[in-house]
C-alpha cells in the first residue's frame, strides 16, 4: 500500500500545539469568526410567582421519586433488563456505580447497584454479548473500558478496552502554524481533497507538515491548562468536577470498598503494557554461545537504532467520555461497536506521586488526541482503529471526543457511514471501513454536541446538522455542501433534536442553548419558528425531548417539548403556542429527559434526573403509545426523531400484552408507519425470539421480512416447548439506515404449571364432596346446646 493510500485510510488532522496555529484558520473561516456572545449576558431575573401561576398546565403528577449514590450526567435508559414484562430504569452514577431502579415505584433492584471502580459519562445499552438469550448491560466508563452486566447485577468478565495512542514524544515541535492549510471557507474549499495535501508518516499516525514552516513555531510554550474560551458549563468542565465527586463519594461510602484507588483498572493494564515486552525466562539453562551466528544477529548499528526509536515514542492513555454505537456497519452480518475515544493522561491520577513515577517526567499536558474504534463483538475485539485530531492541553481548541458518533446509510449502498465531530472543530464524516469521506471533515468551533443525520427537509434523503460552541448551526447534504447556516450566539452542548413541533406538517430542528434558550429552527432553510426562543432563568446542557403529549390523537397537532434547565425547574413547552409549563425540581441537570410507560398503566411517564443525584417519575394524562416512547438518548443506533406520526414500528396491542403461550406457534402482529413526504423503504424488518438457556441449539429464533409499503403485517413464530420466558424483538431499518425498535415479553408454559397443581386439588375435593354427600344420616335430631342451656 502506497503511502498516499496509507493516509487517506487512516486519515486524521493536523495537529496543534498553540493557539497562534488556529489564527489564518479563524481570519478565514466564518464558523470561527462567530462568537457565543449571548453566554455574557445575564440571565433574566427568575419570577418564581409567575412559573407557578403558568398559563398551560400540564397536569403532571410526581409518581415517585428516588436519590442514587451520586451525581447523574448520562441520561439513563428504560429497558426491561429481566424480561418479565416490567420496566426498569438504568441510571449510570458519574461516580463508581451502575444502579437500576424498578419503574413502578423506584426502589433499587436486589443485587444492584454494581461497583465498577470509575467514572461515567456514558448510557448504557443493551446487548446480547454471551448469546446466552439474555441482554446484559454494557457500559463505557472513563477508564476507556466497556463492561457488561447481567440483570442480576453481576458484572461479567467479557470486556472490551480500548487502545492506548502511540504517538512521538517530541510531536509537538516545529508545527506549521497553518495547521489545516486552508485559505477559504470550507463550503467552497477544494484544497480539502486528500491528494492536495502533502502527508509524511509519524510512527502509526499521519501528520500534515508545512516544511517551509517547520522551525517557525515555537513549540516550547506552555500557558497552563486553560479550559476553553467558552462558557464554563461546557462539558470540559465534567472532566474537572470528578475529582470532587470522586473525593465526597469516597468519604460517603461506609463499606469500605471505595478504599481503593479509584482509577486502580488503569494499573492492571498498563502492568500487562509494560511487562508484555520482557518475554520468556530462561528456565532451561541454555548455553546460548552453541547456537550463535554472526548472522543472526546483522549490523549492530541497525538494532541500537531500532532501539532509539522506540524510546522516542509512548502511549497515552485511553478514556471514554461518551456513548459508543452498536450496528452491523459493513452489512457482514455481525455486529460492531463504535467507540469514540479521547486519549490523554488524567490529571488526577497523575497527580499522586505513585503514579507519577510512570512517566519518567514527561511533560502530561502535550498529549491530547481522539480516534474511533471499531470492536466486532463477536470475537470481542478491535477490528480497526483510526486516529483523528492531536493537539496539546494548553490550547482552547483541543481534540477530545465529547459525543456520541452518529452511524447511517448516507450512501444507500447497505453500509454505514461513522459521523463524528471532535471538540478540535472537525466534522469527520468515514466509511465503514474507516477511510475518509470525500469533502470533508469541515472545519467549525469546537463540536461537542453529537452530529445528527435526519431528513430535515421532508425530500427522502438525509441531512447532517452541527453544531459547535461558538453558536453556529450548519446543515450539510450527505457529499459535504452546505445548505444553510444560522448563528444563535451561544454555546451548543447537546445535538438537536428533530419532528414536526408546530404541527404544520414541515420538519423542525430543536436547539437549547447555554444561554438558557431554546430555537426552533426550520429544517428547510434554518429560519426560526415563531414564538421562539423560548427563554429559561439558566444554563440548558441537556438535549430537549420531543414528545406528544395530547390525549387523544385528534385533539391537536404539534409536540411538547421537554427540556431540563439550571434555574432548577422542568419545562413543559406547547409546540405550537409557545407557552410553558415550568415544574420546580430545584436542581440542575445534564441528562435527557425520557419517555415511557414505566409502571405498567396504561399512561406515559417522564423520568428526569439531576446533578444532584435524584431520578423523578412523573405521571401524564396522555396515553401511552409505543411510538411515543423516548428510552434513551439516542432512541437505539441512530435515531434523533420523533416518531410519533412521523415514523417508526410498533407491536399492535394484541400481540404485546404480557401472557402466557403454550401452543406450537403464535403470531406477532406490528405496524409500519411512514408518514413522511418521500417513502422511506424499502422497510427491511427482522423480528427475533430470545430465549434463555440452549433451546434446540438456538437461542435466537430470526425471520426477516422487507416490505415496500407502510401497513399492518404479522409474522408466525414457533412457540418454545419449555417452560421459560422470552422476548420478542421488532426492529426495522429504512432505505437511510434509520434504526427503529420496538418489543415486548412473554412467557412459556408457566401458566401450564399452574394449572397442574389444580388438576390435583380438584380430584381430591371432589372426593371430599362425595364422602359427605354419601354419609349416613341419623334420624333423630341434635340436641340443641343453647335450648338446653335455657332450660337449665
Amino acid at each position: 500500500m502506497t503511502r498516499a493510500a496509507e493516509a487517506q485510510q487512516q486519515f486524521f488532522s493536523r495537529p496543534v500545539a498553540h493557539d497562534d496555529n488556529m489564527k489564518d484558520v479563524v481570519e478565514n473561516n466564518k464558523f470561527l469568526q462567530q462568537e457565543a456572545s449571548d453566554d455574557a449576558i445575564a440571565f433574566p431575573t427568575l419570577n418564581e410567582e409567575a412559573l407557578a401561576n403558568t398559563w398551560c398546565p400540564q397536569q403532571l403528577e410526581i409518581r415517585w421519586q428516588t436519590e442514587v449514590s451520586s451525581s447523574i450526567y448520562a441520561s439513563p435508559l428504560i429497558a426491561d433488563i429481566n424480561s418479565d414484562g416490567k420496566m426498569e430504569v438504568v441510571v449510570p452514577s458519574f461516580v463508581h456505580y451502575l444502579e437500576v431502579l424498578d419503574g413502578a415505584d423506584g426502589e433499587k433492584l436486589p443485587g444492584w447497584p454494581a461497583y465498577h471502580q470509575s467514572t461515567v459519562h456514558a448510557s448504557a445499552l443493551m446487548y446480547d454479548i454471551d448469546k446466552d438469550g439474555n441482554h446484559e448491560i454494557a457500559l463505557a466508563t472513563f477508564n476507556g473500558e466497556v463492561l457488561f452486566f447481567r440483570s442480576s447485577g453481576y458484572m461479567m468478565l467479557e470486556k472490551m478496552t480500548v487502545p492506548r495512542r502511540r504517538v512521538k514524544k517530541d510531536w509537538y515541535v516545529g508545527l506549521s502554524p497553518d495547521h489545516a492549510n486552508r485559505t477559504q471557507n470550507d463550503v467552497h474549499d477544494d484544497s480539502l481533497t486528500s491528494d492536495k495535501i502533502e502527508t509524511v508518516q509519524s510512527g502509526t499516525s499521519y501528520t500534515r507538515l508545512n516544511e517551509d514552516a517547520k522551525s517557525s513555531l515555537n513549540a516550547s510554550n506552555d500557558e497552563g491548562n486553560n479550559l476553553p474560551t467558552a462558557n464554563m458549563s461546557s462539558k470540559a468542565d465534567i472532566l474537572q468536577q470528578r475529582q470532587l465527586l470522586q473525593e465526597e463519594a469516597t468519604a460517603e461510602n461506609e463499606q469500605g470498598v471505595l478504599e481503593d484507588e479509584p482509577e486502580a483498572s488503569f494499573d492492571i493494564f498498563r502492568d500487562a503494557e509494560e511487562n508484555a515486552g520482557e518475554g520468556l525466562t530462561d528456565d532451561y539453562g541454555y548455553d546460548y554461545d552453541d547456537y550463535f551466528d554472526e548472522s543472526m544477529w546483522g549490523n549492530d548499528t541497525w538494532s541500537e537504532a531500532i532501539h532509539e526509536q522506540e524510546a522516542d515514542y509512548i502511549s497515552v492513555d485511553s478514556h471514554i467520555l461518551c456513548t459508543p454505537v452498536i450496528a452491523d456497519i459493513d452489512g457482514d452480518g455481525i455486529d460492531e461497536m463504535v467507540v469514540a475515544a479521547s486519549h490523554f493522561y488524567d490529571h488526577e491520577y497523575y497527580n499522586e506521586p505513585e503514579h507519577a513515577k510512570e512517566l519518567n517526567g514527561l511533560d502530561i499536558g502535550k498529549y491530547v488526541g481522539g480516534a474511533i474504534v471499531v470492536f466486532n463483538l463477536a470475537t470481542q475485539q478491535v477490528k480497526w482503529v483510526v486516529d483523528l485530531d492531536l493537539s496539546t492541553d494548553s490550547v482552547s481548541y483541543r481534540a477530545y471526543i465529547y459525543s456520541s458518533p452518529t452511524v447511517v446509510d448516507l450512501d444507500n449502498d447497505g453500509k454505514m457511514e461513522i459521523i463524528i465531530g471532535t471538540s478540535f472543530g472537525l466534522l469527520y464524516v468515514l466509511h465503514h471501513n474507516g477511510t475518509l469521506k470525500a469533502s470533508f471533515p469541515k472545519l467549525m468551533g469546537g463540536i461537542q454536541a453529537q452530529v445528527v443525520a435526519a431528513d430535515i427537509n421532508d425530500d427522502g434523503i438525509l441531512e447532517i446538522v452541527s453544531a459547535d460552541v461558538r453558536g453556529n448551526v450548519a446543515a450539510w447534504t450527505r457529499d459535504g455542501k452546505e445548505l444553510w447556516t444560522v448563528h444563535l450566539k451561544s454555546l451548543i452542548a447537546q445535538g438537536p433534536s428533530v419532528g414536526d413541533v408546530d404541527g404544520d406538517g414541515n420538519t423542525e430542528i430543536v436547539v437549547p442553548t447555554s444561554s438558557g434558550q431554546v430555537h426552533v429552527l426550520r429544517g428547510s432553510d434554518g429560519s426560526k419558528v415563531g414564538p421562539y426562543p423560548f427563554q429559561t432563568h439558566g444554563h440548558i446542557m441537556a438535549p430537549a425531548l420531543l414528545v406528544d403529549l395530547s390525549k387523544r390523537s385528534s385533539e391537536r397537532q404539534g409536540l411538547t417539548i421537554a427540556v431540563t434547565s439550571f434555574d432548577g425547574y422542568f419545562y413543559l413547552i406547547d409546540g405550537p403556542t409557545g407557552c410553558a409549563d415550568a415544574i420546580d425540581i430545584g436542581e440542575t441537570s445534564y441528562s435527557m429527559v425520557l419517555a415511557e410507560n414505566v409502571d405498567g398503566g396504561d399512561d406515559l411517564d417522564l423520568i428526569v434526573t439531576t446533578m444532584s443525584g435524584n431520578v423523578y417519575c412523573f405521571q401524564t394524562p396522555t396515553p401511552h403509545h409505543p411510538l411515543k416512547a423516548w428510552v434513551s438518548q439516542g432512541q437505539g443506533r441512530n435515531l434523533v426523531s420523533n416518531r410519533y406520526n412521523r415514523e417508526g414500528v410498533f407491536v399492535l396491542p394484541s400481540s404485546r400484552y404480557f401472557r402466557d403461550e403454550a401452543s406450537s406457534s403464535f403470531w406477532v402482529q406490528y405496524q409500519i408507519v411512514d408518514q413522511s413526504r418521500a417513502s422511506s423503504g424499502p422497510y427491511n424488518v427482522t423480528v427475533t425470539l430470545m430465549v434463555p438457556g440452549n433451546y434446540q441449539g438456538k437461542k435466537r429464533i430470526e425471520q426477516w421480512n422487507v416490505h415496500n409499503q407502510p401497513g399492518v403485517y404479522k409474522v408466525k413464530l414457533p412457540c418454545v416447548p419449555v417452560r421459560t420466558l422470552g422476548t420478542v424483538m421488532l426492529e426495522m431499518v429504512d432505505k437511510n439506515g434509520l434504526y427503529f425498535s420496538d418489543e415486548f415479553a412473554l412467557t412459556f408454559h408457566l401458566h401450564y404449571y399452574r394449572l397442574l397443581k389444580w388438576l390435583i386439588v380438584f380430584p381430591l375435593l371432589g372426593m371430599v364432596g362425595v364422602l359427605l354427600v354419601i354419609q349416613p344420616q341419623d334420624s333423630a335430631p341434635l340436641p340443641s346446646f343453647s335450648r338446653s342451656r335455657h332450660q337449665l
